[in-house]
């Protein structure tokens, strides 16, 4: 019988799949991401004579963040199931754009046709990762990407990025 792909899913059915340009497609594991999609900053344009504020989106912004167990464990599995710091520690601070793919399984294991969020890095367009620190009391990690200057916006899709 076929997994039922319709309804509400759990967080246990989400990936975050990493790349940089030219590279090889990772799976980190993680505990929690942040919500996905674009966020406009405002800029206020009321009138003194408005009865309510008025405001324009300007300049989009897709910030992630995401955090989870520290280690370095791997797998041969496609995309390679790798440890958190096995490959954050190389990306943090680094200029080379990355994929990002965060894909999200209807009651089950992800597959092509549900709901995926992210973008496949060029050479002028993906994620940086700008922030990478351990909790080594806790045992996790915390990291942050944002969008390289210039880049395209990601978008949600149904296909894996490559």
């Amino acid at each position: 019988m076929a997994p039922n792909t319709t309804g509400r899913t759990t967080y246990k059915w989400t990936n975050f799949i990493v790349m940089p340009f030219g590279g090889t497609l990772r799976a980190i594991p993680v505990n929690s991401i942040s919500a996905c999609g674009l966020t406009y900053d405002e800029a206020d344009v009321t009138a003194w004579q408005d009865a309510i504020k008025g405001v324009l989106p300007t300049m989009p912004s897709a910030p992630i963040d995401i955090s989870g167990p520290f280690d370095i464990s791997a797998t041969a599995a496609v995309p390679a199931i790798s440890g958190s710091h096995t490959v954050l520690a190389s990306l943090v601070g680094g200029v080379t754009p990355l994929t990002i793919d965060i894909q999200i399984g209807m009651r089950h294991a992800w597959e092509a046709t549900e709901p995926q969020f992210g973008i496949t890095s060029s050479a002028v367009n993906g994620y940086l990762c700008t922030k990478y620190q351990v909790d080594t009391a806790a045992g996790t990690y915390s990291a942050h990407f944002d969008l390289i200057a210039g880049s395209i916006a990601p978008a949600f899709g149904t296909a894996a990025e490559a």
